[in-house]
């Protein structure tokens, strides 16, 4: 990252005191951008910053110009780079969103209120700022849960809330104006346009196609604002994820069971076991869940899962619960705690063989 260094090139700055204490801390500053916005005609000046101090990393913001005196908003402090990345980029965001804008350029990537934005965006934009036809979405919702339910999916990947406020707002009556609706391509215009086009063919809609007019119908500081407000949220759930992580990190180091972790982070059993998959692949140690979960299998079954994995293979499920457990019944409570052991048993097995290499 480039660094803007107030402090006359020794890298040491006093970040004051911690919001809410009068403790102060010396830390190297590793990264400083001011940023401004202009208040009717009034200049309002911050400044976002990175610094370290004997390991310990912290992000913030602070307003205004003074170095000693002013309260540092803190962001993050602790040991995580992660974290502390996600934790800058989400609160930039929220003061970009509030109309600050940074002396370096690419704070959080190219500067996008120079950018030409492209006509997709402006779309997903002026539908956002603009009412639904609130039966109109009421039955664009009905349809969504209906075909969800009958494909076994979740809803999001039929259509996501953002597509079906578009759908809402520009009522497309055919395949040609479906498509340009942002996130409607081919596949999905030919899996579900039949259906809704029939669904908004006889609702009166304010809007013409082709779009391309909305180009000139947003507005450039609102677009501004927008794109800041979804940069906000993108660096919202990203921080959320990491803290996730670690959480579910601390409980498996812990020793505690997947019961436990269940409860502790109100996530569902499913999720949680697939995101313990996930921590495996990026080479965290959850040996301990997992042992732990897996104690009260017999070794007969062991053995059958490991000869099945070797046999067919351990990329996919199904395949290996038909071999061990016989034809599955979707849905059944006893099919899903199958799958959860074999998705157990997967991890130490690769573990096994990783170790036996």
């Amino acid at each position: 990252m480039p660094s803007a260094d107030p402090t006359g090139g020794n890298g040491w700055t006093n970040t004051g005191p911690r919001s809410g204490t009068k403790e102060e801390t010396q830390v190297q500053i590793v990264f400083l951008n001011r940023l401004e916005r202009l208040d009717g005609k009034e200049e309002v000046r911050g400044q976002v910053f990175i610094g370290e101090h004997q390991g310990t990393w912290t992000a913030g913001w602070r307003n205004g110009d003074s170095r000693a005196e002013a309260e540092d908003e803190i962001w993050y402090e602790g040991i995580s780079w992660e974290e502390l990345l996600a934790a800058f980029r989400h609160g930039a965001a929220v003061k970009m969103r509030m109309g600050f804008r940074p002396l370096i350029d690419g704070l959080l990537d190219a500067p996008m209120w120079e950018r030409e934005p492209s006509l997709q965006m402006q779309v997903q934009c002026y539908a956002e700022l603009h009412e639904e036809n609130p039966d109109l979405a009421n039955a664009l919702k009905q349809w969504r849960r209906a075909k969800a339910s009958e494909e076994k999916r979740s809803a999001y990947l039929v259509a996501t809330n953002r597509e079906l406020h578009m759908l809402a707002v520009y009522a497309p009556r055919t395949p040609a104006e479906l498509a340009q609706i942002p996130g409607f391509g081919k596949t999905k215009t030919e899996k579900y346009g039949s259906e809704l086009i029939e669904l908004l063919n006889d609702v009166p809609r304010e809007h013409s196609f082709p779009l391309d007019w909305v180009a000139r119908a947003v507005d450039a500081d609102r677009f501004a604002e927008w794109m800041f407000k979804i940069k906000e949220e993108k660096y919202g759930r990203a921080l959320s994820s990491v803290r996730d992580k670690r959480s579910l990190l601390a409980a498996i180091r812990d020793g505690k069971t997947l019961a436990e972790i269940e409860a502790a982070l109100q996530c569902d059993r499913r999720t949680l076991v697939e995101r313990i998959e996930r921590l495996d692949e990026e080479g965290y140690d959850v040996l301990p869940v997992v042992d732990l979960e897996l104690s009260s299998v017999p070794s007969e079954e062991w053995t059958q899962a490991s000869e099945a994995m070797v046999q067919l293979g351990d990329r996919y499920l199904k395949p290996l619960l038909r071999k061990i457990y016989g034809e599955p019944e979707n849905g059944q409570p006893e099919t899903e705690r199958q799958y959860e052991k074999l998705r157990m048993m997967r991890i130490r097995f690769r573990r096994e063989r990783q170790s036996a290499i």
